[in-house]
C-alpha cells in the first residue's frame, strides 16, 4: 500500500447461476447469502488495495511489478498479459459484479477499502462497487489515513466537511456495522501515521479526538450507533485508543521478523503470537489474518513510493499460503475471536488481503489460480 502522504476470489458462481439473468441472480443469490450469514457470529472481511482497475498513476507501477515471467500469474484474473509478460489491468462493471459474487461465495462479509482521492486509479474499484447491482451482498467500510479525517491545516476546519461525508456513507445499509454495546455501529479503520498527525492534525492527538467525537455526534441516529473506530497501530501504542477516543486496535499486517525464504508455517506461527500480544494489551482488538508476505515483485521492480533499490534476486520473503494452510490459519483466527469475547468484542476479523497481489498475497482469483482455490478453502471457515 503506498504511503497516503506524497499502502484468490473463489471460483465464479456455478455456471448455471452465471447464466441467469441479473434479476434472477440477485434474488436467489441474496436469499442464499442471507440465510448463511445470519448464523455466522464472526464477521470476516479483507483489505482492498486496488491497483488493478485502471492503468494510471500508482496502478501502473504495481502492474509493472508483476510484469515478469515469475510473477504475472499473481495478477487478478481479469487482467491481461502480453507475450512479453506485461500485465495490463482494466476493469468494468462486470468485473466488479463477479468479484462481489465470488467474495460472498468465499464467506467474506465485508471489504475494507484503502481510501484515496476520487481522481486516483486506486479509487476506481470502490466506484464500480458502489454502482454494482450486487453491492448489497457484501458490505464495505473505510480504511483511511489520518489525512482523510483531518485537514491541512487542521484549523481551516475542512475536516468537518470530511466527517460529514463519512457520516453520510455510514448511514447506508451496505456500510459494515458491528454490535458492541450499541447495535449498528459503523466500522472504520484508521491507519495511524505520525507524519499525517503532524500535517493534518497540527501534531496534536487532541485534534484527532476532536475529529472522532465530531463524527460520532453527527452519525448517531435512530438506526445507526456511534462509529466503531479501530486504529491500525499494532501494540506499542495501544493506549492511544483511549487518548483519541477510539475503540480497538489492529494492524494492516501482523508483526513478523525479516526472514530468508520463510515458510507460510513460520508466518502463521508469528501471526498467532501477535494476536496474543494484541489481546495482552488489555484493549479490544480486531485480529489480522495473513494470506502471505512476499514482496519480491516490488524488490525486483521497486515502486516510486518505496525506498529500495532494484534487487534482481531477492530471498527475503514468506511463502504464500496454500488453501489448506490458509484454512487452518483462519480457523485459528475464528477460534481466537470466539474464545476471547472481552478481547474481541466486535467479533470482527480483518484479512490481509483481497488483492495486495504484488506485495503480500491476495484472496482474489488470479491468472495463476482463476478458480479461486483460496476462497473455496476458507468458505466453510468464515461463512
Amino acid at each position: 500500500m503506498p504511503n497516503q502522504n506524497p499502502t484468490s476470489r473463489r471460483r465464479f458462481l456455478e455456471t448455471s447461476i452465471a447464466a441467469m439473468s441479473a434479476a434472477s441472480i440477485g434474488s436467489e443469490f441474496t436469499s442464499r447469502v442471507l440465510a448463511s450469514t445470519k448464523s455466522a457470529d464472526v464477521i470476516g472481511g479483507a483489505i482492498r488495495w486496488d491497483a488493478w482497475y485502471k492503468p494510471a498513476d500508482a496502478s501502473i507501477s504495481a502492474q509493472n511489478s508483476l510484469s515478469t515471467s515469475r510473477y504475472y500469474r499473481r495478477a487478478p484474473v481479469h487482467c491481461s498479459v502480453s507475450p512479453e509478460f506485461q500485465v495490463n489491468c482494466v476493469a468494468t462493471a462486470a468485473t466488479m459484479d463477479k468479484e462481489i459474487q465470488a467474495a460472498v461465495s468465499g464467506g467474506l462479509r465485508y471489504w475494507a477499502f484503502d481510501w484515496y482521492a476520487p481522481d486516483s486509479s486506486l479509487r476506481v474499484a470502490w466506484t464500480l462497487y458502489k454502482r454494482s447491482q450486487f453491492r448489497s451482498l457484501i458490505n464495505w467500510c473505510g480504511l483511511v489515513g489520518l489525512d482523510a479525517l483531518g485537514s491541512l491545516p487542521f484549523s481551516n476546519n475542512q475536516w468537518q466537511s470530511n466527517m460529514h461525508d463519512w457520516a453520510e456513507e455510514m448511514q447506508q445499509s451496505n456500510y459494515q456495522k458491528v454490535s458492541v454495546g450499541d447495535t449498528n455501529r459503523p466500522l472504520l479503520y484508521i491507519l495511524w501515521d505520525s507524519n499525517e498527525l503532524k500535517y493534518h492534525f497540527d501534531n496534536d492527538v487532541g485534534n484527532v479526538r476532536k475529529s472522532i467525537c465530531f463524527l460520532r455526534d453527527i452519525v448517531i441516529g435512530p438506526t445507526v450507533g456511534p462509529p466503531y473506530i479501530v486504529l491500525l497501530i499494532r501494540t506499542a501504542d495501544a493506549a492511544m485508543i483511549r487518548t483519541v477516543g477510539a475503540d480497538a486496535i489492529s494492524s494492516y499486517t501482523s508483526a513478523f521478523i525479516d526472514q530468508e525464504k520463510g515458510t507460510y508455517a513460520d508466518l502463521d506461527k508469528q501471526t498467532r503470537e501477535f494476536w496474543n500480544r494484541m489481546a495482552g494489551t488489555g484493549v479490544p482488538t480486531v485480529p489480522i489474518g495473513m494470506v502471505g508476505w512476499d514482496t519480491r515483485p516490488r524488490q525486483e521492480r521497486p515502486v516510486p513510493w518505496g525506498n529500495g533499490k532494484p534487487n534482481p534476486n531477492p530471498v527475503d520473503y514468506y511463502a504464500l499460503a496454500t488453501p489448506k494452510e490458509l484454512a487452518a490459519h483462519l480457523r485459528a483466527a475464528v477460534e481466537f475471536i470466539q474464545t476471547r469475547p472481552s478481547a474481541c468484542p466486535s467479533k470482527t476479523l480483518l484479512i490481509y488481503s483481497w488483492d495486495e497481489c504484488d506485495e503480500g498475497g491476495g484472496l482474489t482469483p488470479t491468472l495463476g489460480d482463476p478458480e479461486g482455490s483460496l476462497l473455496r478453502a476458507i468458505a466453510p471457515i468464515i461463512s
